[in-house]
């Protein structure tokens, strides 16, 4: 299963991690990647309303086994 994992570091502060909170899992790493990219470009969008220069940014998908569901 895969976790979706984005970074964003704006001018001036420190970069920080972004996961989807509750986790999500993925069965496919195209799948993750996919929705990745779309949580990344939100997550830019959203630092721009806010007046904040995205100088770097990135996203990947994270491997995680034994995922043990409630």
């Amino acid at each position: 299963m895969w976790k979706v994992v984005v970074i964003i570091c704006a001018l001036g502060n420190p970069c920080t991690v972004f996961q989807e909170e509750p986790a999500k899992y993925y069965d496919t790493k195209q799948e993750c990647l996919s929705v990745a990219a779309e949580k990344e470009q939100a997550l830019i969008g959203a630092f721009d309303n806010f007046g904040y220069t995205v100088e770097k940014n990135g996203h990947n998908c994270e491997l995680k086994k034994n995922i043990n569901y409630v």
